[in-house]
């Protein structure tokens, strides 16, 4: 069981540092350079639409998603922490 639980909170740290790479990645868009991997689009994009689905996220130009994504994982931290 402890390994599950351990398997699931290195599985968040993952997809933080894929929000994180992917909003970095984003800002670069300003650049010209429209740069992002298959891997976290295919990870990041599926929650990213989930969370629209249900949240207006949007504020004119600035989208909130990943930080209502990062604080939904961090509560999961949170939690799996005080199992």
């Amino acid at each position: 069981m402890e390994t599950i639980i351990l398997a699931t909170y290195f599985f968040l740290n993952f997809l933080q540092i894929f929000i994180f790479v992917d909003v970095i990645l984003s800002w670069l868009t300003l650049f010209w350079l429209n740069i992002r991997p298959k891997i976290i689009s295919d990870l990041i994009d599926s929650m990213y639409l989930y969370v629209k689905k249900y949240i207006k996220t949007s504020f004119w130009p600035v989208d909130f998603t990943p930080l209502i994504i990062l604080i939904i994982i961090s509560l999961l931290q949170n939690l799996i922490i005080n199992l």
